[in-house]
């Protein structure tokens, strides 16, 4: 199947009639790209599809408990105050080598109060009114609805398929939808039906009031349960999910406002008051520092000159000492050689000798004192020189880095403090988000309340239909039939029988292919190639279960939120593969919540892939960037919906936001 167009005519957003090609080019180029913001229109193009093909039996978003026509006239477009709207498709068809084209068209009109609906069939250019007639029928050889979620979905929904209740749901509907079961499963309630009224027919009065009173609290029961489900789905849909998805909103403004920061303000401020006294006592210590010698750092070098200068006087001054002691002990000397009759030659050259040596002391001696420094002054100079002021400029240094390490405490506690919002900044949303949490809880409450309840019915159905059957049974016992009507119930027992065995060994043959398709499927998916290495689908429960690299079964908690999302898909991908229908495949916001990494995956390995006509309805945080590069090569169309605030208006136009016209 291939689908040529979609055109809406004032549908939702849509003004006036608009029309979208959706025919892809080639066949290596199959990916139609549609692109739009939140609310202007894409979910609208995907109800529009299905509106088209099913009518009222169509799943939409949106609907919930409202009726068919109550629905229609709210999707009329409100701009333009139209009384009338369509939606209308074309696709191509193939059966045995033989393509027929259609063009359905299915169209609203209100008139005084009431939604009146116009529908027609147009086959290979001619109307075909007996078609038309039995399209619900004929439709199931197109796109049969009760597979067509393998096929049309929504990214961010898909998630929810992978968990283990929901995905034993999902699989079991599948299989029976793909092998026909549910075909099975209906005449399987006919004959009970028929056999129940069977078994209560010609009864004694009082057995067959008994029956009758059992059979209708078993209603009354099977209705509590009907309704408290509808109830559950309603609070589902229209409560809690709303809500969440609002506090998700909320808590994304509140955290923007600083509302973290509110929180934490007590705190804050305390580390702010630390800080600052922190800060302060490093700023007393450097005074006190500062007081003391540290000051002669700056002039460590005159310091160092007028140690020299002393130690050059000090070694004057002895020189002049020591020749003036020099000279009287030289002259005795001189005195004491000449009585002992030593050789004047001697003599003399002993007194030049000691002559010159006098000369040499007197010419050091020559430096005139400046500093004059006394004795303890000279030792203080020394100690702050060589031991003092190196040990006072290490620690001086410690204490300008905790210095700094304070001041920039300080300065980042004062920023956190100024970012603090005031009260009335945050009380609006503060009231908010502290009420959506309350109406969650209080949501979160009844569900639970409501599945105690839907438990015990559940109990209670049970009891009650073995009780009938009790009933049923000893009263064929009793009356001792042996007429058609035991030869029936008999019949109809071993029919029943037959039909689950029959359910049972179909499922059987099957379910191994159908494991393997979501295997492969999986395994393409993933980039963790040992992850996954088998996969099984129990036939009775249709539990699935995987399995790891070490054949041990994989638990569903291990798998990160993205896996479990491209399990999902892998669900979807491999159950659309064994239904062997070429159809088209349609998602809406494709990425979902999907990481960046799992994006890739889906981009590269999933969604060129996933048929040979694939419809991509992404938001403009989605298919961008690199991702829209690598699946550029395989888009064959691609468009944009530009909603008008002004008019309230989308237009679908050719092109992709403004990246892929810059590419």
């Amino acid at each position: 199947m291939i689908l040529d167009e979609l055109v809406i005519h004032d549908f939702g957003p849509y003004a006036g009639r608009q029309k979208i090609v959706l025919t892809p080019p080639s066949s290596d180029r199959p990916i139609i790209l549609i692109g739009g913001l939140n609310g202007h229109g894409k979910t609208t193009l995907f109800d529009a599809f299905q509106l088209c093909l099913y009518g009222q039996f169509a799943s939409l978003s949106n609907r919930n408990s409202l009726s068919y026509q109550d629905y229609i006239s709210r999707c009329f477009h409100r701009g333009s105050k139209a009384k009338e709207a369509s939606v209308e498709t074309a696709f191509r068809h193939t059966v045995d080598g033989n393509e027929d084209r259609y063009r359905v068209h299915r169209s609203w009109c209100v008139n005084k109060g009431n939604c009146k609906e116009y529908f027609e069939v147009i086959k290979n250019g001619r109307r075909d009114d007996v078609l038309a007639e039995n399209w619900i029928t004929q439709v199931e050889e197109f796109v049969p609805p009760n597979i067509a979620s393998l096929f049309l979905f929504d990214g961010e929904q898909v998630e929810s398929y992978a968990a283990p209740a929901n995905s034993t749901v999902l699989i079991g509907t599948a299989i029976r939808n793909l092998l026909g079961l549910d075909i099975v499963d209906q005449l399987d309630k006919d004959i009970l039906t028929y056999s129940r009224r069977k078994r209560s027919e010609d009864r004694e009065d009082h057995m067959r009031e008994d029956i009758s009173q059992a059979e209708q609290e078993l209603d009354s029961l099977q209705e509590k349960r009907s309704a408290l489900r509808q109830k559950r789905a309603s609070l589902m849909a229209n409560d809690l999910d709303q809500n969440r998805k609002h506090l998700h909103e909320v808590e994304c403004e509140y955290r923007r406002l600083g509302g973290d920061l509110y929180e934490h303000r007590v705190t804050i401020e305390r580390e702010k008051v630390d800080a600052e006294r922190a800060f302060e006592e490093c700023a007393n210590r450097l005074r006190e520092i500062a007081e003391d010698d540290i000051p002669l750092v700056i002039v460590h070098d005159l310091l160092e000159e007028i140690y020299v200068c002393d130690q050059e006087e000090d070694i004057s001054l002895r020189e002049r000492y020591i020749s003036e002691v020099l000279t009287a002990r030289d002259e005795d000397l001189l005195m004491k050689m000449q009585a002992h009759g030593i050789d004047e030659n001697a003599i003399e050259v002993f007194s030049t000798h000691l002559a010159g040596d006098r000369k040499k002391r007197l010419e050091r001696g020559q430096h005139e004192p400046v500093l004059n420094l006394l004795p303890d002054t000279r030792n203080d100079l020394h100690h702050i020189l060589r031991e003092g002021l190196d040990a006072l400029s290490k620690n001086t240094h410690e204490e300008l880095q905790r210095y700094k390490s304070a001041e920039d405490r300080v300065g980042h506690t004062q920023l956190k403090y100024s970012n603090i919002p005031s009260d009335s900044v945050v009380y609006e949303i503060a009231e908010r988000r502290e009420k959506l949490i309350s109406k969650i809880a209080k949501t979160e409450g009844q569900l639970a309340e409501i599945d105690e309840e839907l438990a015990r019915i559940e109990s209670g159905i049970e009891r009650q239909k073995m009780t009938i059957t009790r009933m049923i049974e000893s009263d064929i016992r009793a009356a001792g039939e042996r007429d058609s009507r035991a030869r029936i119930l008999c019949h109809t027992k071993r029919v029943r029988d037959t039909l689950g065995t029959f359910r049972h060994t179909v499922i059987k043959q099957h379910v191994s292919r159908i494991s393997q398709l979501v295997l492969e499927s999986y395994q393409q998916l993933l980039h963790k190639s040992r992850l996954v290495t088998d996969l099984e689908i129990d036939p009775d429960t249709f539990a699935l279960t995987l399995y790891g690299h070490d054949g041990h079964a994989l638990s569903a908690e291990r798998l990160s939120a993205g896996e479990r999302q491209l399990l999902a898909i892998a669900l979807l991908w491999g159950l659309a593969k064994a239904s062997g229908r070429a159809l088209p495949v349609a998602i809406d916001t494709p990425l979902g919540r999907l990481d960046a990494g799992h994006r890739k995956l889906l981009v590269e390995r999933y969604f060129p892939y996933a048929s040979h006509q694939v419809m991509l309805l992404s938001t403009d945080e989605e298919i961008l960037g690199t991702y829209l590069d690598k699946i550029k090569p395989y888009v064959g169309r691609n468009y944009n919906l530009c909603y008008d605030d002004m008019s309230g208006q989308t237009k679908i136009v050719e092109g992709y936001f403004e990246e892929w016209k810059a590419a």
